[in-house]
């Protein structure tokens, strides 16, 4: 299965970079496909860009996930991209990426207009005020080491303002990372930590998920990431009662 998997994938990936020379690349080692998407020839806009993250098996076997993807107006649109490629008509087995790269053009094409760009700057105003739940974002992730000392510090120190992300890394043997805070932030850490090599690497709870506003997790060191030695201290540093059940559940303790 996985000779013919990477055969059928190999030609349809020779095809689309023939369709899309200047738009598309692959990357073997993380399975990730970016294609970027100019919309017109003026260059007056910043290309809308979509990774995917396709599984060992495809096409025979699983669907590409959407790693991130954002707008010409730098837009985050991971969720509605995720529900546009949900909503679509793809027979299980077959190859897609073409039917998704279509999907994604049009998702943006659709959120084009004359008061586009005011309309989402006005937006990332709104949500660096603290006025919009949903433009929070919370996951906790568990890894199956965390003991390289480059991937510790990367885990405690986002590109993006540190003040954007707060949390809890434990490393050792499960690494569990909790994340909390902006959307755009907590996207931005994750991508950067997901392209690192890892022997697992799994989200197992991730608000953007749910479909309902989510409010910033408090911790008890407050604000930005702080490490712990141990699964009891990761919830003992969670402060709201819930949070740490919703933490204790995703693990598999409870």
């Amino acid at each position: 299965m996985e000779v013919e998997a990477a055969e059928r994938f190999q030609a349809e990936l020779d095809l689309l970079l023939a369709m899309y020379p200047d738009s598309l690349s692959f990357s073997a080692k993380g399975r990730e496909l970016k294609y970027s998407h100019w919309g017109d020839e003026s260059g007056t806009k910043s290309p809308a860009v979509l990774t995917l993250r396709l599984p060992d098996t495809y096409p025979l076997v699983g669907f590409p996930e959407v790693v991130s993807a954002t707008g010409h107006y730098k837009e985050y649109l991971r969720s509605p991209t995720q529900a546009v490629f949900s909503s679509t008509e793809a027979p299980p087995g077959e190859e897609v990426l073409d039917v998704l790269l279509l999907a994604f053009r049009d998702l943006v094409s659709s959120r084009e207009g004359p008061s586009q760009k005011a309309t989402v700057q006005a937006t990332r105003e709104t949500e660096s005020q603290g006025m919009s739940e949903l433009a929070n974002r919370t996951v906790i992730i568990w890894l199956h080491h965390l003991l390289n000392t480059n991937k510790r510090k990367l885990a405690l120190n986002p590109s993006m303002a540190a003040s954007r992300v707060s949390g809890v890394t434990k490393p050792g043997y499960p690494g569990v990372l909790v994340f909390s805070g902006e959307t755009s932030a907590i996207e931005s850490h994750v991508l950067e930590l997901r392209n690192q090599r890892w022997q697992a690497f799994q989200i197992r709870y991730d608000t953007d998920n749910e479909g309902v506003p989510s409010e910033i997790w408090r911790f008890k060191h407050g604000v930005g990431i702080s490490e712990v030695e141990s699964m009891s201290d990761v919830a003992q540093s969670i402060v709201d009662p819930q949070h740490r059940e919703v933490f204790l559940n995703s693990i598999g303790v409870k």
